[in-house]
C-alpha cells in the first residue's frame, strides 16, 4: 500500500509532495506487474488520502472481510502497516457469516489468527439466520427486506466489545457501549413476541459528523491516544464486504445508506455510537493484487456493470457450484427434459435468459448478456454462494463441524435470528415481466443493494411478454 509521506507541521501542503510520491507508487507498481496479471485497484489519491486520515484519527482499525472470500479482502500490507507502524489494534471482522456455514467460519477464524497473531477475530453478520433451518431452493430469486427491528438483531457486537476491551485495556470506560448492546438485545426480543413493528426514526439520535475536504488537511505525526475519553473506531476495507451494514449493525437502526456500487461512500463519516465510542467510516478502497479476473467479479471487486465479456466469470462460477441445478434451468438445446447434456457458460446464460424472459429489443432473441449480469448479481448478493475454505479444511471438516465454536455460533445465529418471525421480514420474488425489467435496468446497472433503502417502491406484478398482447386495445379492424 502506500504510505503517506511524513512531513513537519511547519510545511506546507504543497510541500508534501504526496502527488509525485504517489506516482512513483503506480509506476514501481505497473513496472513490477504487466495489466494482465495486475487486479483492478484504487488510482484516486483522494481516496488513499481518507485511509490515511481515518487510521490518523483512529485507536482501533476494524478491518472487514466477506466471510466467503476473507483473503481476497485481507491486504496483508495494511496488517503490518498498521500494527507495526502505526502500533494500533487490529480487529478483522468477517462479515455475513450468515452466508457460510459455521464451521468454515471457525475455521477461517482460527486460520488468521494462526498465520497473524497481532490479529482480533470476530465473527459478525447484520442478518443472522438459524443455520439449522433447511433453505427453499425457490429463496434464490427472492430479496429480503428488514423493517422495524431488523438491525438490532446483528451477530457480534458483543465480541466486538469484548476485542476493544482487551484492546484498551481499561483506558476507556466502555461500559455505556455494554449497556446499549443489552438495551438492543432487549428490544429485539421484545419486539419478536410482540408481533409489532417499530419504525427505525424512534430510537435515539446518533450524532453524525460528515468530512469534508478540510479533513484531508495533515493533522501531524502524531495524536493523543483516546482524546478525551472517547474511543474512535475506523472501518475499513474493500467494497461490498458491508461496511456501512455493520455500521447500521453496531448503531441498530439505519444511519447508512448501504449500495454495491463502489465509491457508494464518497467520504468518510463518523457516528457516535455512545458518549465514548466514536465509528468512523471510511470509503472502500481496493488495494492492488494479482486476482484473476473471474475472480474479482464474483468478490465485487470488478464493477459488473463495468464487464464487456461476462461469460467467463459466469463459467468460473458454474464450474465450482451446480447453478443449472440450483436455478433448476432447462438445456436449450435439450428435447428430453430428463435427458443429460454438457453445460457451458453459454448454455446456462442462454437457459436463464430464457426462463426470466430477457429479450433482446429489436430481434427478440434471448439476451444471454443481460442474463450473465444477472448471474454475477446474483452470486454478488449471496444468493448464489459461492465460499472459499482455508488450506486443509476438507481434510479436517468433521473437527470443524464438531468444534465448540461452532456450535456456540450456531446457537447464537439460532437465538436472534429472524427465523419464523413474519412481522420482521419480508420477501419479495423479482418480478419475471418485461415491464419490471425496463423501470429496474437502471437500477441494476448501477448495482443497487438488495439490501437497499426500504422506501424503494417495489415493481408491481405484471404479465409476461409472450402473455401480452399489444395491440390489445385496438379495435377490430383497426391494426
Amino acid at each position: 500500500m502506500p504510505r503517506k509521506k511524513p512531513f513537519s507541521v511547519k510545511q506546507k501542503k504543497k510541500q508534501l509532495q504526496e502527488e509525485r510520491s504517489f506516482q512513483e507508487y503506480l509506476g514501481k507498481i505497473h513496472g513490477a506487474y504487466t495489466l494482465e496479471k495486475l487486479s483492478y485497484f484504487e488510482h484516486n489519491l483522494e481516496t488513499w488520502r481518507q485511509l490515511w486520515r481515518v487510521l490518523e484519527m483512529s485507536d482501533i482499525v476494524l478491518l472487514i472481510t466477506d466471510i466467503r472470500h476473507p483473503v481476497v479482502n485481507f491486504p496483508p500490507a495494511l496488517y503490518e502497516y498498521v500494527t507495526g507502524e502505526l502500533g494500533l489494534g487490529l480487529v478483522l471482522v468477517l462479515n455475513k457469516v450468515d452466508l457460510a456455514p459455521p464451521a468454515l467460519a471457525v475455521a477461517w477464524k482460527h486460520y488468521f489468527h494462526q498465520h497473524f497473531p497481532q490479529l482480533h477475530v470476530v465473527l459478525f453478520t447484520s442478518f443472522p439466520r438459524d443455520p439449522r433451518t433447511a433453505q427453499d431452493s425457490s429463496s434464490v430469486l427472492k430479496k429480503s427486506r428488514r423493517r422495524g427491528r431488523g438491525w438490532t438483531r446483528a451477530l457480534g457486537p458483543e465480541q466486538l466489545l469484548r476485542a476493544c476491551e482487551a484492546i484498551t485495556a481499561g483506558k476507556v470506560d466502555l461500559s455505556s457501549w455494554r449497556e446499549k448492546i443489552a438495551r438492543d438485545v432487549a428490544g429485539a426480543s421484545w419486539g419478536n413476541g410482540s408481533g409489532e413493528e417499530e419504525e427505525e426514526d424512534d430510537g435515539p439520535a446518533v450524532l453524525v459528523e460528515q468530512q469534508t475536504d478540510s479533513a484531508m488537511e495533515p493533522a501531524g505525526p502524531a495524536r493523543e491516544r483516546y482524546k478525551d475519553g472517547v474511543l474512535t473506531i475506523g472501518c475499513v476495507g474493500f467494497p461490498n464486504v458491508g461496511k456501512s451494514s455493520l455500521i447500521n449493525g453496531l448503531v441498530g437502526r439505519k444511519v447508512v445508506s448501504v449500495s454495491r456500487t463502489p465509491g457508494h461512500t464518497r467520504y468518510f463519516q463518523t457516528y457516535f455510537l455512545t458518549p465514548s465510542v466514536k465509528l468512523c467510516d471510511c470509503p472502500g478502497l481496493i488495494f492492488p493484487s494479482l486476482l484473476p479476473k473471474q475472480l474479482q467479479v464474483l468478490a465485487g471487486i470488478y464493477p459488473i456493470a463495468q464487464i464487456q465479456e461476462p461469460y467467463t466469470a459466469v463459467g468460473y462460477l458454474a464450474s465450482r457450484i451446480p447453478v443449472q441445478a440450483l436455478l433448476h434451468l432447462r438445456h436449450p438445446e435439450a428435447e428430453d427434459p430428463s435427458a443429460e447434456h454438457p453445460w457451458c457458460a453459454w448454455d446456462i446464460c442462454e437457459a436463464w435468459a430464457e426462463k426470466r424472459g430477457y429479450k433482446t429489443a429489436k430481434a427478440a432473441r434471448n439476451d444471454v448478456y443481460r442474463a450473465a449480469n444477472s448471474l454475477l448479481r446474483l452470486a454478488l448478493d449471496g444468493r448464489l454462494t459461492l465460499c472459499f475454505r482455508p488450506p486443509g479444511y476438507s481434510e479436517q471438516k468433521g473437527t470443524w463441524e464438531s468444534h465448540p465454536e461452532t456450535m456456540e455460533l450456531v446457537v447464537l445465529q439460532g437465538r436472534v435470528g429472524p427465523a419464523g418471525d413474519e412481522e420482521d421480514e419480508e420477501e419479495e420474488e423479482e418480478e419475471l415481466s418485461s415491464s419490471c425489467e425496463e423501470e429496474g435496468e437502471e437500477d441494476r446497472d448501477a448495482d443497487e443493494e438488495g439490501e437497499g433503502d426500504e422506501d424503494t417502491p417495489a415493481c408491481a406484478p405484471g404479465p409476461s411478454l409472450a402473455s401480452r398482447n399489444p395491440y390489445s386495445l385496438l379495435g377490430e379492424g383497426e391494426a
